[in-house]
């Protein structure tokens, strides 16, 4: 991480012209417009520094590791006015530089310089703050030209049209195949210089697409991985930036910036397109019919040539220039005449094609030589050694062996809104196996104990590889081989007459008909959360857009895993007449895999963050816990997500809480869903900065002081 040193600044820069954020990640404080703003620039050349606020300042001058730079130091304030006005002047004329400094001597020639009273207020004319003017300026004149910032992404920008079938989770369709990169961007673009820069990538392309279609760009939307507006977003906050910090090791509180690739979607609205499509077909059948108008013109002068290119070459004696001559007249036909590239769409018979064909060819070129290329000798001694380490290798038999391939049939798990699930409750309610939205595929699972990804309380986790044959509507399983999490419930056995040891166990799996029930139950808690945390984002754009002001902190991005269940099927034997031998044989849950660190943000039986604030990924957990008090509070009390952990960015293995009103003795679920939580939330929930920012208004839970609730109560916040 970059050491930073001060820097000087001019009096009107000193005190912040608008409402600004403090750009210190622990701090992230409100300055307002007035309110004393400096700046932190950083050793590191080329890389931007921070605007603080007057807290952070004074933290950064007491740091080990911030340095003073010596051109910074202020003068003595009783310092004279003339002599600051003589140095700013030389500084504009390097030729005035040159020359000695002047001296300051009593005279009643020349202007009068009003020195303030009091340098610490702003006042007009020269202060203290103008007495390094000239080696700030050389300095920042310098860096006017240095190289582009550190820190930056790449973005792969994508054009869709709206459409699809948003039940099952679509984006968009893509269409023209438009798809651009954009590499060394700053890291910190706000949302409305990621649409300008978007439209700008994509809106050539669009127009060559259709060409003398009149689009309407300012209609278009540009969305985010997560489907997120971009237009949504308050503007002078990085979008992207904090999904780019991440610890340098696990366990350590020092966050560094890592280099990513994000992906946005500029959107062609439904209305716009079907405009487009109506214009197409009008194009295609006026150029239809001007092609038929125009082929019985074009036949005769093409044979014409033909016959006429012929007979002179046979006048001639010369076939070769026959051949080169009749070609030139069928491919450059006049002005007057129409192309046969224009004509290649009419579905019109052209009899003139069959003349073409018999003209003789010219026979092929001969294949020019190659250049010569050098030939030399291995060094012997160096194919000795190859040559012995290659013919001795021998195959890993035990690691073949515990290699596991399957055919498999592979049901997607949906991402729904929850509006989507109360239109149709009979249909959606819950996770479904129907065949037809299932696909044919195959799995490998490296079912090694050494390769496990993991052993949970029931769950194994194994890596492997997932190979769909036809392309499902989600990304996991759209490319060949792609590499997921593999997981499957099991039980500890113990051996015979031994205490049940927390370590001394073996994994032993359930039959297909225990084990379908414990994945359909995990996969319908994924299933429900998701659309439970879609719900939460819903409500927080919505806020954010309606409100007067702009919240005073980053909202992280997140979103679960993409998972599905996958049966897998034995082989049937040619001529094997059992129907057993089609049956299931075994269940597993695949996962995108997460390549983030694993962290656990918040238990399972508690609504607060399991980190302390000086953790890597607290910021994450409070944000996590504020979506479980606006899931409490906008379901009534009914519902929220608990036991949330994951990676950055991706979150897996949620668990649903449901109030006991719901439960209703029945097995809601699973065994995971703790009633007792959901029953004292607003006793144990305390809110943080996210649950107390105006926009939302959510009623303050505080556990530690209770009668301190504010803003509406839980019912209205249902109705809202």
């Amino acid at each position: 991480m970059a050491s930073y040193e001060l820097a000087s600044q001019s009096t009107e820069d000193a005190f912040a012209k608008e409402d600004l954020i403090c750009e210190r990640s622990a701090c992230a404080a409100r300055i307002l417009k007035g309110d004393p703003c400096f700046y932190i620039a950083t050793i590191v050349i080329g890389q931007r520094g921070r605007f603080v606020c007057a807290a952070c300042h004074r933290h950064y001058q007491g740091k080990a590791a911030t340095s003073m730079r010596p051109t910074a130091q202020r003068p003595n304030p009783q310092a004279n006015a003339q002599v600051i006005r003589q140095n700013i002047n030389a500084a504009w004329k390097p030729a005035v530089a040159q020359q000695p400094p002047p001296r300051v001597m009593a005279t009643s020639a020349g202007p009068d310089i009003a020195v303030p009273s009091s340098w610490a207020q702003p006042q007009p004319g020269y202060s203290v703050n103008h007495a390094q003017y000239g080696a700030e300026r050389e300095r920042w004149a310098k860096q006017a030209y240095a190289a582009p910032p550190a820190e930056t992404i790449s973005l792969e920008i994508t054009a869709v049209r709206e459409g699809g079938n948003r039940r099952k989770g679509a984006r968009g369709i893509p269409f023209g195949n438009i798809c651009e990169g954009r590499k060394d961007v700053d890291a910190r673009i706000d949302a409305p210089g990621l649409i300008t820069l978007s439209l700008d990538t994509v809106l050539p392309k669009i127009r060559a697409f259709a060409a003398g279609f009149p689009w309407r760009q300012d209609q278009f939307i540009v969305r985010d991985g997560g489907w997120v507006d971009l237009s949504t977003h308050p503007p002078r906050q990085p979008y992207f930036y904090l999904e780019c910090m991440q610890a340098t090791r696990k366990g350590l509180r020092a966050m560094t910036f890592k280099s990513k690739q994000f992906v946005l979607y500029v959107v062609v609205p439904t209305a716009q397109w079907e405009e487009y499509e109506t214009w197409l077909d009008k194009v295609q059948e006026e150029r239809f019919s001007m092609c038929s108008r125009s082929e019985p013109l074009f036949l005769p002068s093409a044979t014409r040539s033909i016959h006429s290119s012929t007979h002179s070459s046979t006048l001639a004696g010369a076939g070769a220039q026959a051949d080169s001559s009749t070609i030139a007249s069928v491919e450059a036909p006049s002005e007057e005449e129409p192309s046969t590239a224009a004509l290649s769409k009419a579905p019109v018979k052209r009899p003139f094609h069959r003349e073409i064909a018999s003209v003789p060819s010219s026979p092929p070129l001969k294949k020019v030589a190659s250049a010569n290329v050098g030939f030399h000798s291995p060094d012997r001694e160096q194919l000795r050694e190859v040559l012995q380490s290659g013919g001795t290798a021998d195959i890993d038999a035990q690691q073949m062996l515990t290699v596991q391939h399957e055919n498999i049939e592979f049901f997607p798990i949906p991402t729904r809104p929850l509006s989507v699930i109360l239109e149709d409750p009979q249909l959606h309610a819950a996770f479904r196996t129907d065949t037809e939205l299932s696909h044919s595929g195959r799995l490998t699972v490296q079912t090694s104990t050494n390769d496990m990804l993991g052993v949970g309380g029931f769950k194994t986790a194994h890596p492997g590889f997932l190979t769909l044959l036809s392309a499902p509507e989600t990304p996991l399983g759209s490319r060949p081989r792609q590499k997921v999490a593999v997981k499957r419930p099991f039980y500890k056995k113990y051996p015979p007459g031994s205490s049940k040891n927390p370590i001394n166990f073996s994994i032993g799996r359930y039959t297909i008909s225990d084990e379908l029930p414990k994945l359909f139950r995990e996969a319908n808690v994924l299933y429900w959360a998701r659309a439970l945390l879609t719900f939460a984002y819903e409500y927080i754009d919505h806020c954010v857009a309606n409100s007067s002001e702009t919240p005073p902190f980053h909202i992280p991005r997140l979103r679960f895993v993409e998972a599905g269940l996958a049966l897998s099927h034995d082989h049937a034997q040619p001529g094997h007449k059992s129907k057993s031998m089609t049956m299931p044989r075994a269940g597993y849950l695949v996962e995108e895999l997460i390549t983030d660190d694993f962290i656990k943000y918040i238990h399972n039986m508690d609504c607060n963050p399991m980190l302390d604030p000086y953790e890597v990924g607290y910021e994450i957990a409070a944000f996590l816990a504020c979506t479980q008090h606006i899931q409490y509070a906008k379901t009534g009390g009914l519902a929220f997500i608990s036991d949330y952990q994951g990676g950055f960015e991706i979150l897996s293995d949620p668990q649903v809480l449901t109030h006991p009103l719901v439960n209703n003795g029945k097995d809601v679920f699973g065994d995971g869903n703790i009633e007792r939580a959901v029953s004292t939330f607003e006793k144990e929930h305390n809110c943080n900065k996210y649950c107390k920012w105006s926009g939302f208004k959510l009623k303050i839970y505080e556990a530690a002081k209770r009668g301190t609730e504010t803003e509406t109560d839980s019912a209205q916040d249902a109705l809202e």
